[in-house]
């Protein structure tokens, strides 16, 4: 299971977005609910992408939701100040 994005971590810095924290643990709670239900459930997330227009099914929105939360966790990452300063 991926590891849980934490609105309050202590290792955020002040210039962390409390927003982009936040968005993580929501796409992450989608993803590990849409990743541990049932065929039912797929099949209802199924009808509502196709009328939509999305064809991808559930493993597709699964796949989605976890590579958004990737990409954002990494740009929080990169957005924090390092250690190193310049003289």
């Amino acid at each position: 299971m991926p590891t849980p994005a934490i609105p309050d971590d202590p290792t955020a810095t002040s210039d962390t977005h409390h927003g982009d924290l936040l968005l993580q643990l929501l796409l992450q709670i989608c993803e590990d609910f849409l990743a541990n239900t049932g065929p039912a459930t797929h099949h209802e997330v199924d009808i509502l992408l196709r009328a939509r227009g999305i064809t991808g099914g559930p493993g597709w929105l699964i796949d989605m939701l976890g590579l958004t939360r990737l990409r954002l966790q990494k740009a929080t990452h990169h957005n924090q100040p390092s250690s190193q300063h310049d003289t």
